[in-house]
């Protein structure tokens, strides 16, 4: 075997920067043709396909290319991603308001955005998004146990979902008015829109189905029967496979500097054409100091059962380590939370953010949180977990969100990391209360998915303890659920 440079760290997994964007020409011209009719009439377009195809690096392509390129449209962009629920109703289009905010406020198209009175619009909207999933934002939590965390809840004025849908349907028109008089569209783009929970998914269905002038609406989804409705809408779809043999071979010259012979390329083709399997591939090349041969590539296959697992081992020890401690947590992941796992003190939280930066493993997420930089990554992390060492970092992880609990941004997402971490760490007597609490206040906005999950958890819950009073309530509240469910279909 060829021997080439010796090399420590690896290319991230996250999603890939524009200027090393490899391949998809025909899916990038499927998205550029649709801008004149998003200039003229509106327009949503749906990509989807399985995890680690890179859908999320094609969204950031897209969003470059509208925006940042200098010989480009020079169109503004707005953007978020969604994570797993349960979490707060109506996340997603928050994220993509404060995203139009941050570009209201400041740079290049402040000028434009501030006009028509488009930061009121947006703030208004937003203040509806927020009171309408309201009453399960917890308010005034006391030093935490589980009794004192239930019960203190806020009742807001009741903000219905048609008042939430024409209010952001007014928002897109004023924005779709200003883009067409300064010669421009608007981009919105949604990453990882199958975790959005019912009142998210029911928005933005409405949303794409009657878009302005001047608007754009693109968003991924993984695989799902589910989003074929959408496409049965008229929709247009992008799909994405394996990358073609020319087009890995580009990327191992532009992202790893390797010269990919055609062998490999087609072998790679068959085998491992997806871009996370590509980089973990390249990755474990580098990282064993070896040629990329078919031979070599093929023992590299042969070796780990799943593509994570290749990039698992192409890692650094230490960054192994805190992949294992920090993959129990969802994202968005805080840093006080991640440096106390870490057994960190919090005067240690800016030297850890700073090898962050240097993590192929791990992102930082737009206001100073992180996340995995593929959940890839996180769910092997996970799976390969033994049931003692998961007990106890939930446990740890439980400990840590309840001491830095007033500190941190989102309080519902911090009640249910809690409730999560406290039932994983089989503190039923504590799970409890909390996870019924809030599987009820799911329910009462719709989030039938969210609610379930929590209340299974209160039912297991209340079965290990033997409490038949809080098992019938939970019971109870899981057929409230179904039926809730059943009307819906």
């Amino acid at each position: 075997m060829d021997a080439v440079q010796q090399w420590t760290e690896g290319v991230s997994y996250a999603p890939c920067p524009p200027d090393e964007f490899c391949g998809r020409h025909g899916e990038r011209e499927q998205l550029l043709a649709l801008l004149p009719r998003a200039a003229e009439h509106g327009q949503a377009v749906m990509i989807s396909g399985p995890p680690g195809i890179g859908k999320s690096s094609l969204l950031r392509w897209l969003a470059y290319d509208l925006q940042d390129r200098p010989d480009g449209p020079r169109s503004p962009v707005i953007r978020a991603e969604v994570f797993e629920p349960p979490r707060m109703i109506f996340s997603g289009f928050r994220k993509l308001l404060y995203d139009l905010q941050v570009h209201a406020a400041a740079g290049e198209f402040q000028e434009i955005l501030e006009s028509g009175g488009i930061r009121e619009a947006a703030g208004y909207t937003d203040i509806l998004l927020l009171k309408h999933g309201a009453p399960v934002e917890p308010v005034d939590l006391l030093p935490k146990t589980g009794d004192e965390i239930v019960g203190v809840f806020s009742r807001p004025p009741d903000v219905g979902y048609d008042r939430v849908r024409a209010a952001f349907r007014e928002l897109l028109r004023g924005l779709g008015s200003l883009m067409r008089d300064s010669g421009r569209i608007i981009a919105i783009l949604l990453d990882d829109a199958h975790h959005t929970p019912y009142p998210d998914s029911q928005l933005l269905l409405d949303t794409i189905q009657d878009l302005p002038p001047g608007v754009l609406f693109a968003f991924t989804v993984q695989d799902d029967p589910g989003y074929e409705a959408i496409h049965d809408r008229g929709v247009p779809h992008v799909p994405l496979r394996g990358m073609r043999g020319r087009d890995i071979q580009e990327m191992g010259q532009k992202r790893f500097d390797l010269a990919i012979s055609d062998a490999t390329a087609a072998l790679l083709e068959e085998t491992a054409g997806d871009p996370f399997s590509l980089v973990a591939c390249f990755n474990a090349l580098r990282r064993r100091n070896l040629a990329p041969s078919a031979a070599n590539i093929k023992d590299l296959l042969d070796e780990e059962e799943d593509p994570a697992g290749l990039a698992f081992t192409a890692i650094p020890g230490y960054w192994q380590t805190w992949a294992r401690d920090l993959s129990l947590l969802s994202p968005p992941l805080p840093a006080p939370v991640m440096a106390c796992m870490l057994g960190m003190s919090e005067t240690d939280v800016t030297a850890m953010a700073d090898r962050l930066q240097e993590s192929a493993v791990f992102r930082r997420l737009p206001g100073g949180a992180y996340a995995f930089a593929h959940s890839l990554l996180q769910e092997h992390c996970r799976q390969r977990l033994s049931e003692d060492t998961e007990v106890a970092l939930n446990a740890r992880a439980a400990d840590c969100f309840e001491r830095f609990m007033h500190h941190l941004p989102g309080r519902l997402n911090v009640l249910l990391s809690i409730a999560s971490h406290l039932f994983g760490a089989r503190d039923y007597a504590r799970a409890v209360d909390l996870n019924l609490e809030l599987g009820l206040r799911f329910y009462r906005f719709g989030d039938y998915d969210s609610a379930l999950l929590l209340t299974e958890r209160a039912i297991t819950s209340a079965e290990h303890l033997g409490d038949g009073d809080l098992l019938a309530t939970a019971v109870n509240q899981r057929d409230l659920i179904a039926r809730g469910m059943a009307d819906r279909a």
